[in-house]
């Protein structure tokens, strides 16, 4: 995708099935919604706003209706393969969107099947909810959203979410147990080589309005105009969203020349530049906690300084200090003696050193993280 409004557009409309003696896949064609052709077609013109209209009636409609439901040729797959297959046990339904639970309340009604509701996101106990706005729409489809939640994942035999907190919020408003499964990585890290004139802190992808990225690029502002020490920041994936690339250069005129920014770029060059840099930045979500983005479990592979802020006191803040990978500031002076410290050590000693613990980074891989899923499964097996 090059940018947000490609993943609107209808894919090419055959089914492709693979199978091995390992595993067997299906990947469904996806038809665009009358409201995502309105919204591509006239992207950029006042013509764009008919598709709210239809956004409001599509987020009613799909309550009620599966055909409201783009992706439902899922469901009618998975139904398909569980009737042909008597052994089928349990079926795991990862949102978002949040709408294919419906498809796990379905099958459970159809079927009899289990069914796990996983959440890598939480729906509305969500933090970020409540910032589309409260207006008669927002409440209706609010009203509509809850009722749904409820109803679907009420008939899972449980849920998974990324971290304690979301577990407990989420098994708290739709009264099913639940187990935290976390992300986890997967990933082949690639041979690094640091700039020895220069200390380069990377933040990887997409940057949120609730990440203090001005308060980061106040103190990197700092230590280069005042301190004068060789800081250089990297933002690949950032631009992806005007509107945070935008956010980047307003605050950083200053250090312009301090900084890279770019559109997505094939994950073989992300990597590469994250294991050339001296440390990785986990930007945090202000006022908000148990929220670990699979950023965290890949920065955990390269076993470099991760630079946490603001303090999330939750999840992220005990994985790295349990990492031994961790500096969690929780106020900008904070930051500012974290990161100059780093630097200092960089420009002294030619790098920068920190005491991990090994096996508990290989205990957030995704191997280890499917184990734990797979005893979830074998639990509800032998329910």
């Amino acid at each position: 995708m090059k940018t947000p409004e490609d993943a609107l557009v209808s894919s090419e409309n055959e089914m492709i099935h693979e199978k091995n003696d390992r595993y067997e896949v299906f990947y469904m064609p996806y038809k665009a919604s009358l409201r995502d052709r309105l919204y591509t077609r006239f992207s950029g013109s006042s013509l764009q706003k008919l598709s709210r209209i239809f956004t409001f009636f599509a987020l009613i409609a799909e309550n009620f209706s599966l055909r409201a439901i783009p992706s439902r040729n899922m469901y009618h797959q998975a139904k398909k393969w569980i009737s042909e297959n008597e052994d089928a046990q349990t079926v795991v339904i990862t949102g978002l969107p949040f709408n294919q639970f419906s498809f796990g309340y379905r099958l459970k009604k159809k079927t009899g099947i289990n069914w796990l509701a996983d959440y890598r996101d939480d729906w509305n106990t969500s933090d970020f909810v409540g910032t589309s706005g409260d207006g008669f729409l927002s409440r209706m489809v609010k009203k509509f959203a809850i009722r749904s939640e409820k109803k679907w994942v009420g008939s899972a035999n449980c849920i998974t979410s990324v971290s304690p907190y979301y577990v407990e919020k989420i098994t708290s408003f739709v009264q099913r147990p639940g187990h935290v499964l976390l992300n986890g990585y997967e990933l082949t890290v690639p041979e690094g080589k640091t700039d020895d004139n220069r200390f380069v802190l990377t933040y990887n992808g997409s940057l949120y309005n609730t990440q203090p990225i001005e308060d980061v690029l106040e103190v990197a502002t700092k230590l280069i105009m005042e301190d004068h020490l060789p800081v250089y920041l990297q933002f690949p994936g950032a631009a992806f969203d005007p509107v945070q690339k935008k956010r980047i250069e307003t605050n950083s005129t200053q250090i312009s020349n301090h900084i890279f920014i770019s559109d997505r770029i094939p994950k073989e060059e992300v990597l590469q530049m994250q294991a050339n840099s001296d440390a990785l930045l986990m930007l945090s979500h202000a006022n908000m906690k148990g929220i670990p983005s699979s950023k965290l479990y890949e920065y955990l592979c390269f076993e470099k300084p991760i630079v946490q802020y603001p303090n999330d006191f939750d999840i992220v803040e005990a994985t790295l200090n349990e990492t031994g990978l961790g500096s969690c500031s929780s106020t900008k002076e904070e930051l500012y003696s974290s990161l100059k410290a780093l630097i200092e050590e960089k420009v002294n000693y030619g790098t920068t050193t920190l005491t991990s613990n090994p096996q508990i980074i290989q205990s957030y891989s995704r191997e280890m993280q499917t184990k734990v899923l797979a005893d979830i499964l074998n639990q509800l097996g032998e329910e």
